[in-house]
C-alpha cells in the first residue's frame, strides 16, 4: 500500500539576528535535532538524510532559494518576508540562516517583532514522503521531506537553542559518518 503525503510544520528557535550591509534582516536559527525523540515537541523525529535529496536536487540545482513567510501565511504577498541564504545539515543538526527583505511588506513590523521578542522562532513546512508512524510511542519518524516554506513564529518546537553569530549564503549536508561538508554555493 502506498503511503499518503503528509504535510508537517517543524517550530524551532531564532538563534541570533542583525541589520545585514544590503539593508536586510538576518536571522538564524536551529532547524531540528535529527535522530532524537526528545527535542522536537510537535511528535516528530526528523532523520538524518531527510532534507537532503530535496533541497539538492530542487534548491541547490536549480539556484532558487527557500521563501520565508510570516506565522505560515504563504497565500499573500504582505507575508512574503525574505529567503533562507544558508541551509547546514551537519552531525544531527540542521541550521538556517535567513534573510527578511527590506522589501517585504512588513518589514518594519517584522523587525520589530524579533527584536522585541514576539517571534521567537522559525518553523519549516514540508510534505514529508517517507516516514514511519509509531503506534507506541505516537511518533512520526520523518525519513524523507520536500521543504517548501520556513516561517517566522512565536512558538518554537526545538526549545535547546543558543544564541549565535551569522552570515553567509549557501546549503551544507554533512554525512553522520562522513568527517567532511559538502557545500552548495548561489542560492
Amino acid at each position: 500500500m502506498e503511503k499518503n503525503r503528509i504535510i508537517a510544520q517543524n517550530f524551532f528557535a531564532l538563534n541570533d539576528f542583525s541589520k545585514l550591509e544590503n539593508g536586510n534582516y538576518g536571522v538564524k536559527g536551529l532547524l531540528t535535532i535529527l535522530d532524537d525523540e526528545q527535542s522536537n515537541l510537535n511528535g516528530y523525529v526528523y532523520h538524518s538524510g531527510c532534507y537532503d535529496a530535496f533541497c539538492n536536487m530542487y534548491y541547490a540545482k536549480n539556484n532558487k532559494s527557500i521563501p520565508l513567510d510570516l506565522l505560515h501565511n504563504v497565500t499573500d504577498i504582505s507575508h512574503l518576508a525574505g529567503k533562507v541564504t544558508e541551509f547546514t545539515s551537519a552531525g544531527n543538526e540542521v541550521r538556517i540562516v535567513a534573510e527578511v527583505s527590506k522589501s517585504a511588506v512588513l518589514f518594519n513590523n517584522i523587525v520589530g517583532l524579533i527584536e522585541d521578542g514576539v517571534l521567537q522562532g522559525f518553523s519549516d513546512m514540508s510534505f514529508v514522503t517517507d516516514y514511519d508512524l509509531d503506534h507506541k510511542t505516537n511518533l512520526l519518524h520523518v525519513k524523507e521531506c520536500q521543504i517548501f516554506s520556513v516561517a517566522l513564529v512565536q512558538n518554537p518546537a526545538v526549545v535547546k537553542s543558543t544564541l549565535e553569530a551569522l552570515n553567509a549564503t549557501k546549503f551544507n549536508f554533512e554525512k553522520k559518518k562522513e568527517p567532511k561538508k559538502s557545500i552548495f554555493f548561489g542560492l
